[in-house]
């Protein structure tokens, strides 16, 4: 199991680290502006640091179809079992999520020294901490079933398309005065929400993927 997460880790891009730079013109442009503790600042920040973690995971997959399944070929001919690959990669999400979130905070840190008038409070709140990686499971939940199945090609696009859905409808919801009667249990207990959503999701997608590459052919 180990040594799955640390081939996820070695195998890596290394341009991929770089990608938390990619939320600094994002946040240079529009971080005073979003400044505060409210639903809607937490959740963008949220979303910002759960999307550069469902990148880095996503990308610890890119393949074409061919070299995809060697990879899995060169894997499975080791001594680890199927279901400990999936274990491996469900458990990286987390690995991921960390170095985003501690990514972001640096990068704040660094944008404080720059310009004082700049805040990185809201990156400590524990709403921030828990949902960021509430949203990175359900990014990478979406996308790993889709993966093993179809491939990275179908996956990738799909994955991003539905973080951008995603983000549009809760902003959409978030500003409509009729939504907020129907979403006032999730803004006001946005962690305990969120996790069962998340949990449910996850352990959907798990054994789902999991069915799928035990029971696929390579």
């Amino acid at each position: 199991m180990l040594r799955l997460i640390l081939k996820d880790l070695y195998t890596q891009k290394k341009i991929v680290y770089f990608s938390p730079l990619l939320s600094l013109p994002y946040f240079l442009s529009m971080g005073k502006n979003i400044s505060g503790s409210n639903f809607i600042t937490i959740v963008i920040y949220s979303l910002c640091i759960a999307f550069i973690a469902y990148f880095m995971a996503m990308y610890t997959n890119f393949n074409t179809g061919e070299s995809e399944i060697n990879q899995n070929r060169l894997i499975l001919s080791l001594p680890v079992t199927r279901r400990s690959v999936i274990n491996a990669k469900y458990i990286m999400i987390s690995v991921w999520w960390l170095f985003s979130y501690t990514s972001h905070i640096l990068i704040f840190i660094l944008m404080n020294v720059v310009d004082t008038s700049m805040t990185f409070n809201q990156l400590l709140d524990m709403k921030v901490l828990l949902l960021s990686l509430c949203f990175t499971y359900l990014l990478m939940s979406i996308f790993y079933p889709l993966n093993y199945k179809f491939g990275f090609r179908v996956a990738s696009p799909i994955g991003i398309a539905v973080f951008f859905l995603v983000t549009s409808g809760v902003g959409k919801i978030l500003s409509s005065n009729k939504a907020k009667g129907m979403i006032s249990i999730i803004i006001d207990q946005p962690i305990i929400s969120f996790s069962i959503i998340a949990i449910s999701v996850t352990l959907v997608s798990y054994v789902l993927t999991a069915h799928i590459f035990t029971n696929k052919d390579f």
